[in-house]
């Protein structure tokens, strides 16, 4: 008599464990984006050639803070092919760049003084510690997806200029 109650505790124990286990889960909340990681629209951008002719227009986010030029594109996982971020890290500088936490392939334009392309870092490399060096003292930095300077003949020398909205 006493082996029949314990199994009957144990199978209505069991049961319990079973349907708690079955139980509909709610719905999980979707977490919101990761803050500064959401594209910004703070100015038009336009490269030109030397000679005047408009190369190529971009919307873009500005970097204009040490925590923002910090992050820059650090844990974006894409940007629309007219879109881009502009480094403005207060004076003139010579720093590295790196993709480490950087999820697309992009390319990196150092811009001089004189808002002229001074060297451009095609297709770097997602998540990569490789430092990506100017060939010189830059004023400017310029990120775009990978591919877009070639495809709009970006080049040493062009002028970039932009509008703040």
């Amino acid at each position: 008599m006493m082996v029949r109650k314990i199994l009957i505790i144990s199978l209505a124990l069991l049961l319990c464990l079973v349907l708690s286990a079955c139980k509909h889960k709610e719905k999980e909340s979707v977490p919101e984006a990761m803050p500064g990681t959401e594209f910004r629209h703070d100015a038009t951008l336009t490269v030109s050639a030397p000679n005047g002719s408009v190369k190529a227009r971009f919307e873009v986010e500005i970097a204009a803070t040490p925590e923002a030029t910090m992050q820059g594109l650090m844990y974006r996982e894409e940007m629309a092919p007219d879109r881009g971020m502009l480094f403005d890290p207060e004076g003139l500088s010579d720093t590295y760049f790196w993709m480490k936490n950087t999820y697309m392939p992009l390319d990196i334009i150092f811009i001089d003084a004189d808002q002229r392309v001074l060297n451009i870092a095609r297709d770097t490399v997602p998540f990569s510690t490789e430092q990506i060096k100017p060939d010189g003292i830059y004023r400017y930095v310029l990120e775009i997806n990978a591919g877009l300077a070639q495809k709009h003949d970006i080049a040493v020398g062009d002028k970039i200029e932009w509008t703040t909205d």
